[in-house]
Order: C-alpha cells, then structure tokens, then sequence
C-alpha cells in the first residue's frame, strides 16, 4: 500500500533489548512459513547474523494487515494469510534460517505493537512507506520496493487524472495510510479536519474531499462498489488487483503518483536491522525476489539489491498533492 503517513503522532519509545525480545503469538490468523519446492534456504553467513536470543523465539512473530490483496490478504478458502509481501517475508525467514509466522494485526495498530514495552511482533511486512515522522518515532525501514498511489472508480464513474478531481467526492482510504493523509492535506487540513498553519486548501468553496476512512482496506474496497464512496485511493499495486478482481466493475483513473520505496518496519536499531538486509539483497542477487514478484504480477515495483537501505524516504518522480 504505499501506506505512507506525512504527519503521524507518535510517541517514542526506548524498548529495552529484552523487553523487545518478549513476544506472543497474537492475531485473529496466522500462517506458518511456507516450504517452497526450488525456493532459497538457509543461508550460514546470514543466519549467524541472528542473536541466539532471537534464534530461542522461534517462530518469530511478524505482524501484517491482511487486508491489502495481493500484496498481503486472508485466502477466503483456506483462511491462511497470502500475498507477496507474505512469500517475501517467508523466504527473508528462510535465508535467516529461522521459522516465522504472519499475524493479521489492523494496520493502525502495528507501530504502537512494535515499540511497545513486551512486543508480540519483532517486525512488520505490510506495504509501509519510510517516513521521517515513522522514524522519529521510534521505527526503522529496510527498503525492498517501490509504489506509487493509484485512483479507482466504478465504471460509468467520475473522472480522477490528478488530485484535484477527487474535490466534491467521496474517497475511499484505509486509517492511517498516505493516502487518508494525502486527501486531507490536498485541503490544507489534517487528518480529522484540523487545519495546517500556513497551508492552503486547494478545492473550490464548497467542493471538499469527503474522507472516508476504514480501518480495513476491504472495507474501503466495499465502499466503492456499494456506492458509499465515488473514489478509492490506494497504493498502485493493490489498486491494479482491485480492478483485475472487479470483473469490469471498476477502473483505474490517472497515472500513479508519488513513487516511493516500501520499507519492512522494526523498532529502531533492532539487532534483526543487519540479516534482514543481508537477506533481502541476497534474494534479489540470487533471483528469488523477481520470481515471487512475478508469481503475483507486481514486478514493476522491483528494485535493485543496490538500492536496498536503511530508512529511504526518497520519492521519485512526480507528486499526488502539494506538500503539505
């Protein structure tokens, strides 16, 4: 998703080595790492990376929002957590030579788990976007994509090319993403409504933005089928997914906007920063990253292991909306 957030209250916290070490096993669903036939195994100079403290916890929690299809999302028949964000995480695992498991945690919910005092997660694979406000309060980002955002519309619905046809509508966004941040701050507001000191609202008197916000992106999804919403704005993967899964419902409006990396989410300074890296470059150097890309059709996202770093918030190209 680019899950991106421009302006997000938080506190940070200092989370004691061993206290971040104290995890459960929590979540309404879980899905233990895959065994994928010809997919990347331990790796020995990565694993020995890994803290024998960490190692001891085994299966390593990871929290997910599960609703964010096909980059994490429930399977509706089996019940397991799925999505290429999931076969990612599963073979970072792998090469980590450690098992992990997925839990699907709301979104909004993820940061606060991850700095808490007893975390239940030690990391996070769910479409987050690095940002300097995430960093300052308390989380890191080891980057492995590239997204941008992406407008959809019922067929036979409005226009959407830039920002600012979305002024007069309803939009549709998932809690706490770039995206619910993006819409209000086109107005010159915060999330909620609150406006920001020195900034202007770029609508016409009397054509706001509706904000919609669920904390479930289906739900968000939902709201634009039923008629509740006239726009859904979402990272350009997921949006893609919801139109090739709409049958023709549904269409895509403009060009994506506001590239930006993906980051996997840890407490800052975690000691899994280093063979999480490590892991990551080797499955892109070693063609396991473009394979599970291009089993769920989101290789235009991929980068090079060269532009896998810590806390990347760089942009590229063109922005959704003024800064703000």
């Amino acid at each position: 998703m680019n899950r991106r957030i421009h302006s997000l209250v938080a506190r940070r916290v200092a989370v004691p080595l061993a206290a971040m070490l104290l995890l459960a096993a929590c979540g309404s669903t879980s899905s233990p790492a895959a065994t994928t036939a010809g997919g990347p195994s331990k790796v020995d100079s990565i694993a020995s990376e890994v803290p024998d403290s960490i190692k001891s916890l085994a299966p390593l929690q990871i929290a997910t929002d599960a609703t964010y299809a096909p980059n994490e999302f429930i399977n509706p028949e089996t019940g397991a957590i799925e999505g290429w964000d999931i076969d990612f995480g599963n073979a970072i695992c792998k090469v980590m030579g450690v098992v992990c498991t997925f839990n699907n945690v709301i979104f909004a919910d993820i940061i606060p788990q991850l700095k808490a005092q007893s975390p239940r997660y030690l990391f996070s694979l769910s479409s987050y976007t690095p940002t300097a406000d995430r960093e300052k309060g308390g989380i890191d980002f080891i980057t492995y994509y590239k997204a941008g955002e992406a407008w959809v519309v019922k067929a036979g619905g409005p226009t959407v090319n830039t920002a600012a046809d979305m002024c007069g509508h309803t939009v549709a966004v998932e809690t706490t993403t770039v995206e619910e941040s993006d819409a209000w701050g086109f107005m010159g507001k915060q999330v909620g409504g609150t406006a920001i000191p020195g900034d202007k609202n770029n609508c016409p008197a009397g054509k706001d933005i509706t904000v919609r916000s669920f904390d479930k992106q289906t739900d968000a999804n939902s709201a634009l089928l039923s008629g509740r919403a006239d726009i859904l704005w979402a990272d350009q993967p997921v949006s893609d997914y919801q139109v090739q899964q709409s049958h023709g419902q549904m269409k895509l409006g403009g060009q994506p906007c506001s590239l930006a990396p993906y980051g996997i989410a840890m407490v800052k300074n975690s000691p899994l920063e280093k063979p999480i890296t490590d892991a990551v470059k080797y499955l892109i150097d070693n063609g396991y990253y473009t394979a599970i890309l291009k089993k769920w059709g989101v290789q235009d996202g991929a980068i090079a292991s060269s532009d896998v770093a810590l806390n990347n918030n760089n942009s590229i190209g063109s922005s959704c909306v003024p800064s703000y």
